[in-house]
Parts: C-alpha cells; sequence; structure tokens
C-alpha cells in the first residue's frame, strides 16, 4: 500500500509540474507577444495620435488667419473699386469748368501756401446739389503751381470719397485719397484729419506717401505700409494704398487705413492656455503678441529684438530673419528647444503669425489614446491568462486526477472498481477522455476474456446485420433527398397491387422547376429538392418516394382523408417559401402540384402510375399548386 501511495503521489506531481509548465509557457509566449504588439501598436498609434493633435491645433488657428486673409483681400478689392471711380469722375471731369469753381468756393487758404477744405464739410453741408459730410482736405506747401487740373482732380477725389467712403466706415478707420503734390483727402468719421495736420507737413517726406512715388515704385504695385502710430487717431495702424495713374502720370493713391487693435486680438487670441501667438514683419521686428499689452508695442510702433530682450521672441525674430519662410504653411519641431511652431503668412502685409506650442503638450495628448490601446491589450492578456488556468484546471488537471485514479486501482487489480468508476463529473475530452476509457477497457478485459470475446463475437454479429441492413436501405434510398427511390417505389407499389387492399397513388411535381434551376443554378435546385422531401417526410408517417428528377410519390391507403392530407401537405411546402421569383405563376415561391389517384386489383405499375400522372396533369393544367384526384 505504501508503494502504490508513493507511485499515485509522483504521478499527482507530475501532473502538477506538467500543468505549471504549461502556464508557464502560455505566461511567456502571451508576455512577448503582448510586448511587441504593443510595442507596435504604440508607434502606429502615436504617430496618428501625435498628428490628430497636431491637425487640431491647425484647426485652432484656422479660422482667424482665415478671416484676416479674407479682410486684406476685401481692402484690397475695396482699393481698386476706389481707385476705378475715382478715374470715372476725373476722366468726367476734367473738361468742364465746374469742378475748378467748386474748388475756388469750397477750399481756404489757412496759412501761406496751404489750401483746407471748409469745415461744414466735416459737420455736413449741401453742396453743388450733393450732401457733404465726414469730409477734410489738407492742401501743404508744394513745388508745383495749384493750376486748373490739380484743382479738379481734388473734386473728382472729393465726390468719389462722398459716394464710396459710408459704405466702408465700418470696415476701415478712414477712406482717402493721397496725391504726390503734397495733397490729403479723407472721409472718417472719427477725426477730420485735414484740418488737424501740420501746415508744415510735408507727406512726401513719410514712407507712407513716399512709397507710391513713381521713382520708388516703378512697378506701380499697390502695397500695405508697415505698422505706424496714428498720433490724431491715437491708434495703431497700417495703410493700404493703390497707385492711380493715367497716361502715364501718377494723379493719386486709392487708401484705407486699418486699425490694428481689432486685427491684433483676433490674431493673438489664445484658443489653448499653453499656445503663444506671435506676429513678426520680415525684419523680424514684434507686430503684436499673445503675452505682450499692445500699450507696450504703441509705445514703441513695433518691438524689435535690440528693444525687447524675451528669449522665445528672439529666437522666433532670429528664424524669420535667417530662414525665409515660404508663402505656404509651415510646420517646424526643431527649430526652437521644446517648441512645435505653426509657421502661416498673412495677406496683404505680408507679416508672420507664428505659434508656439510645447513639444511635451503634444506628446502628453497624443500619448493618451497609445496607452489607451497597450492597458486594453494588457488586460485582455490577464484575462486570457485567467481563462487558461481555469480551462487548464478544468480541462486538463481534473480530468488527470481521474487518470491517476483509475490508473491506481488497475495497480492495485481492482479492475471492476476501475471499470465502473464514475467520471461524469469532470468534462474529459481528447486524448485524456481517450485514456480513461483505454484503462477501463482493460479493465473491463481483465475481469473476463470470455466474456469480451463472446461480446465481440456478438458485436461482430450485430455490425454484420447492421451492414446489411444499411446496404438494403442503400439500394432503396434516394442519395440526395433520404427518401425511398425508385427501386423502392416500384417494389412497394407492386406489393400494394398484389395486396388487394385499398390504396391511392399520389404522384407530386415541383412547380416551375426546370426554370428555379435555370436561374438560381443546381446546387440551389438540390437543396431545394432536399427541404421540400424533408417537408413531406417530417409531416406524414407514410413513405415518400423520389420517383424522378423534381417528382415525389406516396402510396395512400384508403382509409386517409385523402384530399385534406394532400393539401395540408401542399400547404405546408408553401410555408417552406423557398424564393422563386423566375415563375409565371402569381406566387414568388416553389410549390407542389399533386395527382391521386385509386389503385384497382387488376392493374399494373404502369397503369397506376399512368392513371396518377392524370391527375398531375390535371393539377398543372388548372394552374398549379393545387390537388387532383380521381
Amino acid at each position: 500500500m505504501t508503494l502504490e501511495r508513493r507511485t499515485k503521489h509522483r504521478r499527482i506531481k507530475k501532473r502538477e509540474k506538467l500543468t505549471n509548465a504549461l502556464l508557464f509557457k502560455i505566461s511567456i509566449w502571451a508576455i512577448s507577444i503582448v510586448v511587441i504588439a504593443s510595442v507596435i501598436t504604440f508607434q502606429v498609434a502615436y504617430d496618428d495620435a501625435r498628428q490628430r493633435v497636431i491637425g487640431l491645433l491647425e484647426q485652432d488657428l484656422a479660422p482667424a488667419l482665415e478671416r484676416n486673409e479674407a479682410f486684406f483681400d476685401h481692402v484690397e478689392e475695396n482699393g481698386d473699386i476706389l481707385a476705378q471711380q475715382f478715374l470715372s469722375n476725373y476722366k468726367l471731369m476734367r473738361n468742364e469748368s465746374r469742378p475748378i469753381e467748386q474748388f475756388n468756393d469750397w477750399y481756404e487758404a489757412t496759412s501761406p501756401g496751404v489750401l483746407r477744405l471748409k469745415p461744414s464739410f466735416d459737420r455736413g453741408v449741401i453742396a453743388g446739389g450733393k450732401y457733404f459730410q465726414h469730409l477734410s482736405a489738407f492742401l501743404g506747401k508744394r513745388d508745383v503751381a495749384l493750376d486748373d487740373e490739380l484743382k479738379t482732380r481734388v473734386i473728382a477725389a472729393q465726390y468719389t470719397l462722398n459716394e464710396l467712403g459710408p459704405a466702408w466706415q465700418n470696415e476701415v478707420s478712414n477712406s482717402h485719397f493721397s496725391m504726390p503734390e503734397n495733397i490729403l483727402l479723407m472721409y472718417s468719421t472719427e477725426s477730420p484729419w485735414g484740418l488737424l495736420a501740420d501746415k508744415d507737413l510735408v507727406m512726401t517726406d513719410y514712407s507712407v506717401v513716399r512709397s507710391t512715388l513713381q521713382v520708388n515704385n516703378p512697378e506701380r504695385k499697390p502695397n500695405w505700409t508697415g505698422l505706424y502710430y496714428d498720433i490724431s487717431a491715437d491708434v495703431l495702424t497700417i495703410t493700404y494704398q493703390k497707385p492711380v495713374d493715367l497716361a502715364g502720370k501718377h494723379l493719386a493713391n486709392a487708401s484705407f487705413d486699418v486699425v490694428l487693435s481689432s486685427l491684433v486680438s483676433d490674431l493673438t487670441k489664445k484658443k489653448r492656455p499653453n499656445a503663444e501667438h506671435v506676429v513678426l514683419n520680415n525684419n523680424g521686428d514684434l507686430i503684436a503678441a499673445s503675452n505682450v499689452t499692445q500699450d507696450a508695442i504703441i509705445a514703441r510702433s513695433t518691438l524689435t529684438s535690440e528693444t525687447y530682450n524675451e528669449p522665445l521672441y528672439q529666437r522666433l525674430s532670429q528664424l524669420v530673419v535667417d530662414r525665409g519662410f515660404s508663402d505656404t504653411p509651415t510646420i517646424l519641431s526643431g527649430e526652437v528647444e521644446g517648441q512645435l511652431l505653426f509657421v502661416n503668412k498673412l495677406p496683404g502685409p505680408g507679416w508672420w503669425h507664428i505659434t508656439t506650442y510645447p513639444l511635451a503638450e503634444v506628446r502628453n495628448q497624443a500619448i493618451v489614446l497609445p496607452l489607451q490601446l497597450v492597458g486594453a491589450g494588457v488586460g485582455l492578456v490577464i484575462l486570457i491568462l485567467l481563462m487558461s488556468y481555469w480551462l487548464i484546471q478544468r480541462e486538463v488537471s481534473r480530468p488527470l486526477q481521474e487518470v491517476a485514479k483509475v490508473a491506481s486501482l488497475m495497480g492495485q487489480r481492482n479492475y471492476r472498481e476501475a471499470q465502473t468508476h464514475k467520471t461524469t463529473k469532470i468534462k474529459a475530452r481528447g486524448e485524456v477522455k481517450q485514456a480513461l476509457k483505454a484503462f477501463q477497457t482493460m479493465a473491463s478485459r481483465f475481469i473476463t476474456a470470455q466474456d469480451e470475446l463472446e461480446r465481440e463475437v456478438e458485436s461482430r454479429t450485430a455490425e454484420l446485420a447492421e451492414a446489411n441492413r444499411k446496404l438494403d436501405a442503400l439500394a432503396h434510398m434516394d442519395g440526395l433527398t433520404g427518401l425511398f427511390n425508385r427501386r423502392a417505389f416500384d417494389r412497394d407499389l407492386n406489393a400494394a397491387i398484389s395486396s388487394g387492399k385499398p390504396y391511392h397513388l399520389m404522384i407530386a411535381d415541383i412547380d416551375e422547376f426546370k426554370a428555379y434551376n435555370d436561374n438560381y443554378g443546381h446546387e440551389a435546385g438540390d437543396s431545394a429538392i432536399k427541404q421540400i422531401a424533408e417537408c413531406l417526410r417530417s409531416n406524414t408517417p407514410l413513405k415518400v418516394y423520389r420517383y424522378g428528377g423534381e417528382e415525389l410519390a406516396m402510396i395512400v391507403p384508403s382509409a386517409y382523408d385523402l384530399e385534406s392530407k394532400l393539401n395540408e401537405l401542399r400547404d405546408k411546402v408553401i410555408e417552406l417559401n423557398i424564393p422563386h421569383h423566375y415563375t409565371n405563376t402569381d406566387r414568388s415561391c416553389l410549390s407542389l402540384s399533386m395527382g391521386a389517384a385509386p389503385i384497382q386489383r387488376d392493374d399494373d405499375n404502369r397503369s397506376a402510375i399512368r392513371r396518377a400522372d392524370k391527375q398531375l396533369y390535371a393539377a398543372k393544367r388548372a394552374g398549379k399548386n393545387c390537388v387532383v384526384t380521381a
């Protein structure tokens, strides 16, 4: 007994080592796979997530950039309109005397060599049949004579501003015409600049008007001035100017002043707490920034690398000067340490809008999804390992314990108990199940070899009988449907005739089956025949025969309510609802036509079949899907 217990103990220990080793190997493989998958998933997901974060940052910037681009484009379009209207008015007036008379009446000398539009034109006045308001003009000292042509040009500009200026008063701070003869006419609802300008002002001495002169702008291109502080309006301003020439002569500049405050607030408004927005000109000077107040910029008009010693600005300013960005949007990640840069060119003034965003924030946002995916993968592996442990315990450990018990009983020569040992409470499968059965079979053989031999002979005899039965069945069964075949039909019909008992022979045909085969294919046709065959077989205790390809038959005792039973079977076939959309009938599914006739005493097989066939043809002629009995 001690030896047997040791043997049993060794077997259990071996089994425990086997399952532990199996779990260990599964764990190693699972961990290896999840590590590799996690690395790949993390890399792919991180790259995708990083691009998604960058895309969201670009979406944050897009509205403000698009609004400002549209605004600058709109101002330039309005400049074209203002220039064209001035030229039209000038051409109409230059051969008339009335503009000269109006000039002499509307303009007055305020100091030697200086003329201004009378103040009433700013307050509001009717003159020349027109109502003028918010207009002022300054005609400073000049080197050329104030001739009739120049007077006409001034009046043409005044009429043009009076016509168009009110339309744009909410879009720009003012509309004006400047002329190379030190003349400026302005429409402004805020300030009568022409009445306030210094009498000694020479506008061509300053870059705004000087940049439009033919000598400085031979290509005659419109331009946006640099940022400057408008003392009279107390605001930072930029000016758009479009030179207007006629026959090679510089007549005027159609111009607008744009207040910077609304543009700056839109361009530097933070959408995200850690983002910084900077606007620089081509010289790297600071126009605006989200971390600099407008008052600080107004104090110097612009901040330069010499006057503003802030590390981020210094680096960005140097980039603009040295790198020379393209006009297309650019994203940079290595130019400023720890920062992602979004560089966009602003049309119009040609400024650079640069947004900086910490790369650490991009990484932090982009890493969330990969970590979630990796965490889900690790959780899944843990779940799989737990499931594996449970399955091994149920499918391997416990069945092996039962094998060990049976083996121990065999070792004790307790064959009868080994043979009758119950294993129903365990889930023994595969090789374990086969081992248990093998031990029990061995026990059974050891109990009585003779009984086993007799059972073997009996089993062989039974198997031979069963084989003979199956051979007989195969000889009389249809291979496709499992119904009785034509050979069985002929045999049973002949027996029914010979018996002298009253029977009816029913022959059925599947309606429009050729069209079904032609359109759905023979494989679908075989499937349909099998379904209908099973339907008939399962709904009647009588034998059902496959008489031909799609023809079925039954030999029905006359005691049955024939017509009722056949109609019931026909309805069951309809209930199968096997689709048939190529039938000429009003149904869209397969159906049966049935014909039945009594079997007479003096019949042979052929005559009985002919009589039933006649009723089947009658059913077909009656519209199909019906039963006709003699």
